[in-house]
C-alpha cells in the first residue's frame, strides 16, 4: 500500500482553513496504463506534460507561465479524466481558524484523527505487509503528525517513509488536486466562487458534476 500526501494552506492558519489530502493505492492496481493514455492525450493535442499543480494551473504561475488559460483548462479536462481512470481512494482532513490555533494545535488534531480513522479500518490496513509514505516534507505539523499517528497506529507495516517530489509522481499530483477541487467546492457552497473558478470550473452545477461527483464515487471507504 502506498499513501500520497498533500496540504492546503498555512500550518498557522492564516488563510482561515487547512486540508490534508491522503490519497490510498494498492500497488498491485496498475496505475502505467491510464499514465499512457493521459501522456499519448496530451502529446495529440499538443498540449505540454506540466506536472499538475492546482494554484499554479489556476494563475498561470510556475511551468505553466507559457501555457495559454485556454490550454491549461483543457489540462485541468485532461487531469480530471486521468483522475477518474486511475485505481486510488482518497480522504481528506480539514480543518479551520475557528477550531485550530496555532501550529500544536493543528499538529495535534491531525495526529488524533488520523490514528483514529486508521484505527477504524484496522483490519484494511493489516491487510499490508509495508506502507510507503509519500510527503514532500512541506509543512512541519504535518510530517511530525504523519509519523506519530503512522507509527502508534501501524508499527510494523510503516517500514518506509519517502520523501517524494511532486513533478515525478502522479499521485501526489493527484493529492494536490483533490486539495484543489476541495477549496473550489466550498467557495461555491458559500457563494463566492473567484472570478477563476468561474473560468475554469464553470458555475456550480457544472463544477459538482464534471469535478465533485467522479472524486465523491472515490472517497475511502465507499469502494
Amino acid at each position: 500500500m502506498n499513501l500520497h500526501i498533500d496540504e492546503s494552506g498555512n500550518q498557522d492558519l492564516s488563510e482561515g482553513r487547512y486540508i490534508v489530502t491522503v490519497v490510498l493505492h494498492d500497488h498491485s492496481e496498475d496505475i502505467s496504463t491510464p499514465l499512457e493514455r493521459y501522456e499519448g492525450r496530451l502529446a495529440a493535442a499538443n498540449l505540454p506534460d506540466v506536472p499538475f499543480h492546482g494554484k499554479d494551473l489556476l494563475h498561470g504561475n510556475e511551468g505553466y507561465r507559457a501555457v495559454s488559460p485556454g490550454d491549461r483548462k483543457r489540462l485541468l479536462t485532461q487531469f480530471a479524466r486521468l483522475v477518474r481512470e486511475l485505481p486510488f481512494s482518497f480522504f481528506v482532513l480539514r480543518y479551520d481558524s475557528g477550531n485550530v490555533h496555532n501550529r500544536a494545535e493543528l499538529e495535534a488534531r491531525i495526529r488524533r484523527d488520523l490514528a483514529s480513522l486508521i484505527f477504524e479500518h484496522f483490519g484494511f490496513f493489516q491487510e499490508f505487509a509495508t506502507i510507503a509514505v509519500y510527503y514532500d516534507n512541506g509543512q512541519g505539523a504535518v510530517s511530525v503528525a504523519l509519523h506519530d499517528a503512522l507509527d502508534f497506529v501501524l508499527a510494523k507495516n510503516v517500514a518506509d517513509y519517502r520523501n517524494a517530489d511532486p513533478g515525478a509522481r502522479r499521485l501526489l499530483q493527484v493529492a494536490d488536486y483533490i486539495c484543489t477541487i476541495v477549496r473550489v467546492s466550498e467557495d461555491y457552497d458559500i457563494g463566492k466562487p473567484t472570478k477563476t473558478y468561474e473560468r475554469f470550473f464553470g458555475n456550480r452545477r457544472s463544477f459538482v458534476q464534471s469535478f465533485m461527483k467522479q472524486l465523491d464515487r472515490k472517497k475511502f471507504g465507499k469502494q
